[in-house]
């Protein structure tokens, strides 16, 4: 749901600067959530894995939980810091389109258990064999694909790299 809080400081970064960052760190992260978002579903259609894959396994999972993380912050949470780079900063008003699809109860509760399992050592983690342990990545995927999708069309062509529009709907599409 686009904030209704102050308006970002768009003098803080030219749009040359959000081009370039566009293109090289925020596909990054798209890429990295829907390339590990593959690898986890194709894992998980192979037999029980030994030890050595289990931690293959967890990693990839860690770190798609971090990206998916990062992204959720990206589009829904208000700058923390003076170096953070936010969805509304692409758009010459400041502030993401009133009709930005707010985020569902899927993706809050991901980003919850994100700061939470991810990030700090916490009585909140689930316990193995949980059914709340399970991330369920693959409608996590799906659950983020309205929000990249009208940040990708709507973006301001002058600070969002047209490479980064074509790349994260050529990524987002290749998941089914």
């Amino acid at each position: 749901m686009p904030s209704k809080k102050k308006k970002i400081d768009l003098t803080r970064h030219a749009p040359e600067y959000l081009q370039h960052f566009s293109r090289e760190h925020l596909l990054y992260e798209v890429g990295m959530l829907f390339y590990l978002g593959r690898i986890l579903m194709i894992a998980r259609s192979q037999a029980p894995p030994p030890s050595a894959a289990d931690v293959l396994h967890n990693a990839t999972l860690e770190s798609f939980v971090l990206h998916l993380r990062n992204l959720l912050d990206f589009f829904y949470s208000a700058p923390t810091h003076d170096t953070d780079v936010k969805a509304a900063m692409f758009y010459d008003t400041g502030q993401l389109p009133l009709d930005f699809p707010p985020k569902s109860a899927m993706l809050q509760e991901a980003h919850s258990r994100a700061h939470k399992e991810m990030s700090h050592i916490t009585t909140e983690r689930h316990w193995e064999g949980s059914p709340e342990k399970e991330w369920k990545f693959h409608l996590l995927m799906m659950e983020i694909k309205p929000a990249l999708e009208k940040f990708t069309q709507t973006a301001s062509a002058t600070r969002l790299h047209p490479e980064f529009a074509q790349r994260a709907k050529a990524l987002s599409e290749a998941t089914p």
